[in-house]
């Protein structure tokens, strides 16, 4: 009469070997998806944090010829906090000497959403000099951003107003194209938006890098140069014009 197998025998040799096969796999996936980002994130933090001249207040930075102010969310065409601290930053800059010009730059892809007009507005209603007031309807991305203040505003040198965890990126980027950058970290108060800013851009970092490093990523839009130098007003045509 034969036996039959004991329900506690140990599985076949090769049943294990296929499940740690699926294990290691599942380990070097995870890998790959956050262990390359964190690198890549903490090289881009430690490059900021290290070599690129950065403060939250306007004294320690030195002159430049303009303020890149990037946009963000408005509520009711009216700029959201992150925004109004963005923008309240530049102005500072620019009565205190520290600018010439302030560059505002933000979505303005389709008539159901503007973040430059209300950013234009904002500014003027601080007695801003209209001619030193430049908009980039095309700033999509802190990638459209930078690469288009330089090639169609040909600014050769900025400082970048932001909050604190959007700054090593921008940095990163303005870096690869050969653009003099400085930070202003406009972080004037706490965000509710604040944890989910901080992961959405570990992953945005990546994207940088492989933008810059890989894909050669070009702006969803370039066009006829608007020297810095020059008046901005011609620049308003969309926004409150």
């Amino acid at each position: 009469m034969s036996r039959s197998p004991s329900s506690n025998a140990p599985p076949p040799i090769s049943t294990w070997f296929e499940r740690e096969q699926k294990r290691l796999f599942v380990i070097f996936s995870l890998a790959l998806c956050f262990g390359i980002p964190a690198s890549i994130d903490l090289s881009i933090e430690r490059e900021y944090v290290l070599r690129t001249n950065h403060a939250g207040n306007y004294r320690s930075l030195r002159p430049a010829t303009v303020a890149i102010v990037p946009g963000a969310s408005v509520y009711k065409n009216a700029p959201s906090p992150v925004l109004k601290d963005r923008l309240d930053c530049a102005v500072e800059l620019y009565k205190q000497g520290k600018v010439r010009k302030i560059l505002l730059s933000g979505d303005n892809g389709s008539s159901y959403y503007n973040e430059v007009k209300p950013m234009l507005l904002y500014v003027l209603e601080r007695k801003v000099n209209e001619r030193d007031v430049f908009v980039d309807h095309a700033g999509f991305r802190t990638l459209d951003t930078l690469v288009r203040a330089k090639q169609i505003f040909q600014v050769k040198d900025a400082i970048f107003v932001s909050q604190k965890f959007h700054q090593p990126r921008a940095a990163f980027i303005a870096k690869k194209i050969g653009l003099e950058f400085q930070s202003y970290e406009s972080d004037r108060r706490p965000y509710v938006s604040g944890p989910f800013s901080r992961v959405r851009e570990f992953f945005a970092r990546t994207l940088a890098w492989v933008d810059m490093n890989l894909a050669n990523t070009a702006p969803k839009y370039l066009g006829n140069p608007y020297p810095i130098e020059g008046s901005g007003i011609k620049t308003w045509k969309g926004s409150v014009l």
